[in-house]
Formats: structure tokens, sequence, C-alpha cells
């Protein structure tokens, strides 16, 4: 019976999934993702407050790479609560039908040092776009410090749409700013 229950726990063990050295988790606490954009010719900036992913991450084996996000748009905040109630309705994100905004990569790109690129597909309102990410990886130890961005275009992904869809109130480009502070998943 012993000699069962050790081949039965050592299968286990063998079964049970472990994390690769390149998983990270997202440290919250000291994470952003940020936003700037123009209303009425003034630049004006927010983030997203509630978001996670995914990070698996080793620049040594680029191909088993992904980042896997999901942002939760209605946490929406731009320091101005009419800008802030007018984004939720249907020319905007459009939050009761979908709340959620997805990044999923396809393909990671060595640039030299520390510098990356994430291909993927971004899906925002139900649309999807493939971007390109450019970014920074830094490791320290058991924690790393990713810092990227890039700028899109909401309308691309009928954000902003009817009256806003001219740009003239509103500026079609956003730039989308990310700083993650990450530890590494044992």
């Amino acid at each position: 019976m012993t000699r069962r229950m050790g081949l039965v726990g050592l299968v286990m063990v063998l079964l049970t999934p472990a994390a690769w050295a390149g998983d990270w988790k997202i440290d919250h606490d000291h994470s952003t993702l940020g936003f700037e954009a123009t209303q009425s010719g003034a630049r004006f900036g927010g983030e997203f407050g509630s978001f996670d992913a995914v990070m698996r991450f080793d620049p040594e084996t680029l191909d088993q790479a992904l980042f896997d996000v999901t942002v939760d748009v209605t946490s929406f905040d731009s320091n101005s609560s009419d800008r802030d109630s007018t984004v939720a309705g249907k020319d905007w994100f459009w939050f009761k039908r979908f709340p959620e905004a997805k990044f999923v990569t396809t393909e990671f790109r060595a640039l030299g040092g520390d510098r990356y690129e994430a291909v993927g597909d971004l899906t925002i309102k139900g649309i999807g776009q493939s971007i390109v990410l450019p970014f920074t990886w830094v490791i320290d130890g058991d924690r790393a410090t990713m810092d990227g961005g890039v700028t899109l275009t909401r309308t691309d992904f009928k954000v902003g749409e009817g009256e806003w869809a001219s740009g003239k109130t509103v500026g079609r480009q956003v730039d989308v700013k990310v700083r993650l502070r990450l530890t590494r998943i044992d």
C-alpha cells in the first residue's frame, strides 16, 4: 500500500503544472495602465484602475512568451466626472455591452538591450486590431519592470462615434502608457 501511495504521489507531482521561470505577477500597487489624449485642444490624462494579465516573459525564450491582458474599461478614470460618465455610453466604450478590453500577444521581437516589441491583437468594443507595443523589460532578481507605450486611433475601435468621430472636440489619437512592476512566480 505504501509503495502504491508513493507512486500515486509521484504521478500527481509530475502532472501538476509547475510555474515556468518566465511567469510573473503584477504588483498592482506599483503599476499603471494610463492614457493621454486631447479635448478642446488641451491634453488630459488618466488611467484604467482595474486590469490583470498572464505575463510570461523570458528574454532567452521569446517563442514561449505571452501577455494575455484583460482591462476593465469601466474603471476608466480621467479625473473628470463629466468625461468619465460620457465614455460609459454607446458612442464611447459602451460599458454595458463591452465592459472589458483584451490584448493577447502573437509574437515578440528583441530590439537589443532591454528593448522589445510585442505584436498582438487588441480588442476594444468588440473590434480587434493587430498592434505593436514597444517596451522595455528589466529584470532584477525576482522582480521586473516593464515600460511601454503605443499610440492608438480611437476611431479604429469605434470609440467616440457620432458627433465625437470627427476629432474636433476630442482628438482621435490616444497615447497608451504601461508601467508594470512584476514579481516572479515560484
